[in-house]
This record gives C-alpha cells, structure tokens and sequence, in this order.
C-alpha cells in the first residue's frame, strides 16, 4: 500500500547517485543474445532467465552518465529509469540487507521532485512529495533533506525525519537535529546530532563558536531523551565489512576551530563508554574490533565490541590497522625503511613490513615483509593461508600490494617514473604468474570478481587510440576476455559477475563472456537528455 507523506512542503536537493563509465567500443563478436524483456522503458532489455537464483537487488547505473539506470531483482527488470530519475539502493546499515530502493522523480514542465520508495518486489512503499537522501538502518527509514538542514526557519533546523518502516508512523524528532543514526540492532534507540543557534543570529556561520555549540541527543522511539553530551559529535563505527553493533564514535570539539580534543567509544544499550587517553582516537579494525589510540604518541588499545561488553584484546605500541584472530598489523616500525609492523598473534614474532593491505571482501590481510616474504591471514579465522617467497623484479622500484580472497595476492612493480614494469600474482603455492620481460605491459590490472577457481582480474593497457580497452584475466594470467570497453565491478553483486560493455550493449557479464543481463547503450539517455555518446 502506498502511504502519501506531506508534512514538509520544502524541497532539497536531488539525488545524484548514478553514474556511468564511458569508454571504447570492443573489437570483440557480441555475446549470445538473450531474450528480451517486458520493462517499461524507451529501448529493449535483455536477460537471462536463469539468473533469477541470485533473487537480490542490484543496481545497474545508467551508461551515459548521471540520471537514470536500471533496478534488477536477479536478472528480472523491476524499474528502468528515465535520465531524470536518480536512484540509490537502500541497504539496511544493520542488517546488510537490501530490500528497498528510492527513486526521485522529475515532474514535467517544472523543476519539482518527488521521490518513491519501492521494496524488493518493485511495490511502492511511501511517496514524499520532495526529493529526499534517505538512509535505512533497523526498519526506520531517515530522511535528510541537505537543502533544509541550516535553514534556521524559526529558530529550528529541520530537515531531518525518521519513519518505521513496519507501520508507517513518523516518529518524534528534535527540532534542532542536523541528522540521525541508528546503531541498536532493535532499532530502539535513535541518535541525533544537533545545533542550538544562539539567540540574536540568523545564520550558523555568524556563529564564532558553532562546534561548541553542537552535542549529541539519544532518544527512545517516544522522543524521551536518554542522554545527552554537549560539544559533541557522534558518528557510527563501521568498518569495511561492516557496522558495530550497539556502538558509536564520541568525538568532542577542542573549539571554535572544529578540531577534536578527544573521542570514546560508546554502547547506546549499555552505556558503557570506552575513553582511552585524553587525546585519544578512534577506528575500526575488523568485524567489531575497535583501537582507541593516543594521538599524542600513537600508543593503543584494541578492543573486542562483538559481545555485550568489550574485551581487551591487547595494548600496542601504535595504531592498529587491522586485526584478525592471528595477526595484527600496526602502522609504525622500528625500522626506519618499513612503514608497518606484523605480530603474529599465535608465535608473538614482530616482523617489519613494507606493505600491507586487507581485502575488504573475505577481510583477508596480506603482507610484504621485508625480506619479500608474503603472508596471508584469514580474515575471519586467522589461519595463515599464504607464505611464500616473493620474487622481486629488478627494474621495480615501488611495488604495491591488493590482497584477494581465498589466499591470493596481486603485485604491481612501477619504475622511479612510474611505469608499470611487471605484474606478479600469488597462492599459497607461491608465484602464478609474472609480465616481467613481456613485450607489452598492462599499465594497471585490479581485482574484479571471485570465481571457484579464483579470483578475476581487469588488466588495462594505454592504447593509441586513447581509448580505454580492459582485459579479463585469471591468476595465472590467461586472458579470457579482451578489449572490453567497460570492465569493473560494484559492491553486493554475486561471485562471477562484473558490469562490462561490449560493442553496442552494455549490463552484467560472467567470465566466459555471457550476458547476465544487457541492456543498449542508447537506452540510457531520453529524448531530452540529447542523445548518446559513444566512447
């Protein structure tokens, strides 16, 4: 049932969420075609039946830039967009889960927006007559409208509101809140920041001492206010896998000149406050283990936040970058010519690194050690999947280093200039593939997607043509795809699945080259967007 909302007539900014890699056409034959679909639209759509399983919204952005785009449940059309339509997809911060999507709309002839919320069936939800940004977080739906936030109408902020999904209902909100988070895996209790105008001003930017005059308010769904800490800010913590349940981030401002004296950690069920050193800084490390650091001397404390209390799970003598339950990487070394340091948690060895990344993924952390050795530690168990010997190349004067799922690594070695001079790849059974002495090099390769026999990679060379043409490879270099005018990946779409363009036609691709889902490239802008470019 559609549920029509007019409380506020002001209108924000729209959404501009959508956006469009435009790059060259492919010089490689077509890939089968599918049938074509029912979705309303200006251009056929094709898709595969068979993709169906995947049962999940994805959002396919529109090929020729900004507006429009394609909502897709598996491979099924729910709603294909105009040029002047901006959709974002609605994921629940708590749950992960994604089972709504907003979409604004243009009225003709006008400059209004309006904007509908749709769930994962392709039913509208609710209907405001604005444009709207909107978060979910554990059922309540949080609009903000940027455009009214510092409006000061009457001595109030507004453009701040929050409704439950289950019932429809708005619920109570401070009528000084620039924003709300929700943190609690029930929902239950909802944090505000706000802002008091000083009596006499108009305008926040008249105001000297404005970030002392913003703090934090937690209210229950009544509006009943639990707490309140002034000359504060609160922020959720979440890390590249995720949010922390129940917790927040506490920062309070030093002064007028919005530098930060100090932040804690917060539980909004518990009211535990974690505070650390005066100075102290906050980050996430891992599914829901937090450091709290010294800024003053980058001394830190790890902490477990997973169960109802935290757990201290050490103290280091710098930051902690990211942990696993057998390693943790800390961003600070004895030695002078290697940024991190590596402590394996199992032994207690300290060794030097010179790089150190997390896919963030598995949440796998790869390392390069000083002495090339590479290890990886899984990211959810801890256990050493990788250690092996690194062969470094000569001519190599920076190496870079991207950790992949399922133990594997990728290396890129780039002259004093900058040049790539060979790309190199990694298992636990050492080294898979090396472009050292190839004629031609790839100027870059990335991560694309996973598959059962590892993970993908995008390779691109600079062309001639000035075109961007992108090759798909396996770990051991094999190609098995080419010259793919768009090549990459997006977060949430299912293993063995990337957004490509290939000639004419533009959607989701599998590795063997097989259109998940394709749709024209000149579906994308309407009549009044002025037609297509072809890159």
């Amino acid at each position: 049932m559609m549920t029509t909302l007019l409380r506020l007539s002001r209108r924000a900014a729209c959404l501009v969420l959508a956006g469009g890699l435009l790059t060259s056409c492919s010089l490689l034959p077509a890939a089968s075609p599918r049938h074509e679909g029912t979705a309303s639209s200006q251009a056929p759509q094709y898709y595969s039946d068979a993709w169906l399983s995947d049962d999940s919204l994805h959002y396919v952005y529109s090929y020729a830039g900004n507006g429009g785009g394609t909502i897709l449940r598996g491979g099924r059309v729910l709603y294909k967009a105009s040029s002047s339509d901006s959709i974002q997809l609605l994921k629940d911060t708590l749950t992960g889960e994604t089972d709504h999507y907003l979409v604004a709309h243009s009225t003709p002839g006008t400059e209004e927006r309006t904007s509908t919320l749709y769930d994962d069936a392709g039913n509208a939800v609710m209907t405001f007559p604005y444009a709207v940004n909107a978060t979910l977080s554990g059922g309540l739906l949080i609009l903000n409208d940027a455009a009214d936030v510092w409006a000061f109408e009457n001595g109030t902020t507004g453009g701040t509101r929050v409704y439950d999904l289950a019932t429809g209902a708005e619920l109570p909100v401070p009528e000084t809140a620039l924003d709300c988070i929700v943190v609690d895996e029930g929902g239950q209790r909802l944090v505000f920041n706000c802002y008091d105008l000083p009596e006499g001003l108009t305008y926040a930017y008249d105001d000297p001492d404005q970030p002392l005059h913003q703090y934090v308010l937690i209210t229950d769904r009544e509006g009943n206010v639990l707490m309140r800490e002034d000359g504060c800010t609160a922020s959720s913590l979440a890390s590249y896998r995720g949010g922390f349940a129940d917790w927040l981030d506490l920062s309070w401002f030093r002064g007028s000149d919005w530098g930060i004296a100090r932040e804690a950690l917060y539980n909004v069920t518990t009211g535990e406050l974690l505070t650390g050193e005066d100075d102290s800084a906050v980050s996430a490390c891992g599914v829901g283990v937090a450091c709290l650091q010294s800024r003053q001397d980058s001394r830190s404390v790890l902490y477990d936040l997973n169960s109802g209390e935290a757990v201290e799970l050490g103290r280091f003598d710098w930051c902690v970058m990211d942990y696993t339950p057998g390693c943790v990487t800390l961003l600070g070394s004895d030695d002078p010519d290697n940024p991190y340091t590596l402590i394996d948690l199992a032994s207690g060895e300290k060794t030097a690194v010179q790089r150190s990344d997390t896919d963030y993924h598995s949440g796998n952390v790869a390392v390069l050690t000083a002495n090339n050795v590479l290890k990886i530690y899984d990211g959810t168990t801890g256990a050493l999947l990788t250690d092996v010997e690194v062969t470094p190349v000569e001519e190599g004067h920076y190496v870079s280093l991207t950790a992949l799922p399922d133990g594997y690594a990728l290396l890129q070695y780039n002259s004093e200039n900058y040049d790539t001079v060979a790309i190199q790849t990694y298992s636990g059974d050492g080294l898979l593939w090396s472009s050292a002495g190839e004629a031609q090099q790839y100027t870059y390769a990335s991560y694309l997607t996973n598959t059962a026999n590892g993970p993908l990679l995008t390779a691109h060379r600079d062309n001639s043509d000035s075109s961007n043409l992108s090759d798909v490879l396996d770990m051991e270099g094999n190609l098995l795809l080419r010259r793919l005018g768009s090549c990459y990946s997006i977060d949430d779409l299912p293993d063995d699945c990337f957004i490509a363009r290939q000639g004419f036609d533009y959607g989701l691709m599998d590795s063997t080259g097989q259109w998940l889902y394709r749709e024209s490239i000149f579906s994308s802008p309407s009549d009044d967007a002025g037609g297509g470019y072809l890159y």
